[in-house]
């Protein structure tokens, strides 16, 4: 099993590698170059201010770009007693219309049929619901050098549970309730890889407690041809 596992892990590291050098030989210009790319990332995080004061979290975002600076996020943290994620499935809802609409000839062209064409009609649906969703957290990236960007975020609807440890009656405090979010993220592209340490604050809507959210995300990103647009 173990033997496996081993060579399960080098096999991975194999594909990225191989991928990673086939991304730097392309020449892409990896900041203005994103139209339609997703990042997929892991992270440590520090969680701060948490009924259990200081905790060590893990966690994994999501990215797609829907032009050059404009990205819908979608993150998952995660600790003891602790969680939030994001309150909606717009970013799912977003990525089926675009096929769909792509398939039926793009999305500039369904807006003409929508109500005579029922997979435009359907595509456009799904794209227009999942664009609403996934504003509700979003990131704009200002470029710095080719490849490194600043990206400010705001995430309006977190759901989040947090909880003292085994204790779950707190009258002063929330443990279920939505957040609102807003912080800052600094990306670094290196070839299809992408390290992003970032900084948030976070407040309660119910309770009105703040928290301090810290970590560093490790990613990979993977291109589109062509613009979601």
């Amino acid at each position: 099993m173990k033997r496996l596992l081993v060579l399960m892990l080098l096999l991975s590291a194999s594909f990225l590698t191989y991928s990673q050098y086939k991304y730097n030989k392309s020449g892409t210009n990896r900041t203005y170059k994103r139209d339609g790319a997703t990042i997929i990332s892991a992270s440590p995080n520090l969680l701060l201010y948490t009924p259990n004061g200081t905790q060590i979290a893990g966690g994994i975002k999501i990215q797609l770009f829907l032009d050059k600076r404009f990205s819908f996020d979608a993150d998952l943290v995660f600790s003891r007693d602790y969680i939030h994620y994001p309150g909606t499935i717009g970013i799912p809802l977003f990525i089926i219309g675009s096929i769909i609409m792509n398939a039926e000839g793009g999305w500039i062209d369904n807006m003409g049929v929508i109500g005579t064409g029922i997979f435009g009609s359907i595509g456009y649906t799904f794209f227009f619901i999942g664009f609403l969703g996934s504003l509700e957290h979003f990131s704009y990236h200002i470029p710095v050098k080719n490849n490194l960007d600043i990206s400010p975020y705001l995430c309006l609807f977190r759901h989040k549970y947090s909880y003292e440890f085994d204790n779950y009656s707190d009258p002063d405090f929330a443990g279920e309730q939505y957040c609102f979010a807003s912080g800052v993220q600094i990306n670094k592209y290196i070839g299809r890889f992408v390290l992003s340490p970032y900084t948030e604050y976070n407040i309660g809507y119910k309770d009105h407690i703040s928290g301090l959210n810290i970590g560093i995300y490790c990613g990979i990103l993977f291109p589109s041809k062509k613009s979601l647009w």
